[in-house]
This record gives structure tokens, C-alpha cells and sequence, in this order.
């Protein structure tokens, strides 16, 4: 237990520096007698005599007040910061936010909501993390993440508040120098005899390609990658179709390839772009702050 308080080291600090209890008084806005008592427990809880005591000519420090008084401004000095850095993170001008996603979100939604917020908040740090969604949903369950931006493949409503920011239908990605790229909707019996190139399967809810099937497509699948860049390139490359909730940004691959998507004529099923929070968690005005920037890319 600490035997001594920041008060009575304020006390030491003033005292020393102006050579006398009543000068400190004045300085601090303080009784003389409340510095004495403090600075006489002070010396008693430590068992150090922290100064000579002259009656006509004040107080001078001794040699062990000299060097517990170097330890005591230290130490009001972190004290000190502390205090200013708690008033910081109740302002929400400084802390952290730690968001969970997916690759789509981070790049339609969550980069621009970084960018936006860093400009407003530029002293708070954001963490974005891209994993599967069981991932993503056990780490905002343990509280490792703030809150998720995510395709909503089935959350545990008494665990977590969702609110949906968008309903996506499935867009239908093709090479640009595809004769199906001019139509304004695809027929799903246009697809039939072209490849399926497909995302591995990320989570516990239905993909892109369980909808196709579900309404009676079931394309031949002879590629799959963990990555959409991946996919749309093998696209871009005339390699097959894929279908995507958001479009490649400026319509281009990684390999530079020019793809378009087209809606597709026919109703097969939609995914719901989500916000995800813990129920048990408290959602500071930082992170309420970031969700409404979200918000506002939809």
C-alpha cells in the first residue's frame, strides 16, 4: 500500500521550491497549517527528515529530501500526464477502435470510413482486422474487436446487437470483352454452360454458389481462391463468371483487367451488410462516432 498521497508530495515540491510553509500557501491557495500537518505525516509514513527547519530563515531540503524529491516530481509528472490523458480518452480525443470485416467491407466501407475519421480524430488509433466470420464473430464475443462491418451469416441475437446497413442482390462479374457484358440483366440460363469461379467458403451462412444452385444453376466450379482479388482476376481473364455483392474498384483486376457486373434477371437470394456489436460490451463515443461514418458510405 502507498503511505503517501500526490497531495503531500504537491506539498513537498511547492515548500521546497519557495524555502518556507507560507510562501507554498500562498502559491497552492492553501492554510500554512495544512501544509505542516501533510509535510509532518509526510516525513513520519517515509521515516526521512525531508527538511531543515530554520525559524528565521525558512526550510531548506536535506540530503535525503533532495533525493526524494527528484522520485516526487517524477512522479507527479506522470501523475500529471495520466490526468490529462484520461481527460483526453473521456473527450474521445485519443484511444483506440479495433474493427473486425471482411475484404469487401474494408474496401467499400471501412477504408473510406478510416480515412474519414482520421481527419476528424487524428490522434486515435484504428485497427482494422480481416478474418473468416466465425473468426471475426469469436473475437468480437471475447472482445478483441469493437464491433464488425460484415455480410450477416447468422448471429446470436442474444449476444449481439445487428443492425443492417444494406440489402445487396448478387451482381453477376464478367470480362468486359464478354458478349453477356452489353446485357443489361443476365438470365440465369445464360450462365449455364459458363465456369463458376468461386470464393472458398468463409462461414456458417449460404454463398454466392449455394444461391445459384438453390435456384437451379449448378455451373461447372473448376477454380476457387480464399481471395476475391484472385477470383476476379481469374475472371478478368476470361477464365469464367463469379458473382459479388460490390464492384471491383474502377471496374479493374488486379491484373488489370476490365470487368463489368450486370444484375441478374431473376430473384435467387440477398446478403445483408451488417453491423455487429457485443450486447455486453459498452460502445464508447469514439466508436459510435466511426459506426456513424460507416453508415454514411452506404
Amino acid at each position: 500500500m502507498i503511505r503517501f498521497s500526490l497531495r503531500q508530495l504537491t506539498f513537498l515540491s511547492e515548500t521546497a521550491r519557495c524555502g518556507g510553509i507560507a510562501p507554498a500557501a500562498r502559491n497552492l491557495n492553501i492554510s500554512p497549517a495544512a501544509i505542516s500537518a501533510a509535510l509532518d505525516k509526510l516525513e513520519a509514513v517515509t521515516g526521512l527528515t525531508l527538511f531543515d527547519r530554520f525559524p528565521a530563515r525558512g526550510m531548506r531540503l536535506t540530503r535525503a529530501g533532495k533525493e526524494f524529491l527528484v522520485d516526487a516530481e517524477d512522479l507527479l509528472k506522470r501523475a500529471g500526464a495520466l490526468d490529462r490523458h484520461a481527460l483526453e480518452l473521456a473527450k474521445g480525443e485519443i484511444g483506440t477502435i479495433r474493427v473486425g470485416t471482411h475484404f469487401a467491407m474494408a474496401q467499400q466501407i471501412v477504408l473510406p470510413s478510416v480515412l474519414t475519421f482520421r481527419d476528424r480524430f487524428p490522434r486515435v488509433r484504428i485497427e482494422v482486422i480481416e478474418k473468416d466470420f466465425p473468426s471475426l464473430v469469436a473475437a468480437l464475443d471475447a472482445g478483441e474487436v469493437d464491433a464488425l462491418v460484415v455480410f450477416n451469416q447468422g448471429f446470436d441475437a442474444e449476444r449481439f446487437d445487428v443492425e443492417t446497413l444494406k440489402v445487396l442482390p448478387p451482381l453477376v462479374l464478367l470480362p468486359a470483352t464478354h458478349p453477356l457484358a452489353m446485357a443489361e440483366s443476365i438470365q440465369l440460363q445464360d450462365l449455364s454452360n459458363i465456369p463458376y469461379i468461386a470464393v472458398s467458403r468463409a462461414g456458417p451462412g449460404p454463398s454466392y454458389l449455394d444461391l445459384l444452385r438453390a435456384a437451379g444453376l449448378d455451373p461447372e466450379v473448376p477454380l476457387t481462391s480464399q481471395s476475391r482479388e484472385m477470383v476476379q482476376a481469374y475472371v478478368g481473364k476470361g477464365l469464367g463468371f463469379t458473382l459479388v455483392g460490390f464492384p471491383p474498384s474502377r471496374n479493374l483486376t488486379i491484373e488489370g483487367d476490365i470487368v463489368v457486373t450486370r444484375p441478374l434477371a431473376q430473384e435467387i437470394g440477398q446478403f445483408e451488410v451488417v453491423l455487429a456489436m457485443g450486447r455486453r460490451l459498452q460502445q464508447t463515443e469514439l466508436i459510435t462516432a466511426f459506426l456513424d461514418m460507416c453508415r454514411a458510405q452506404i
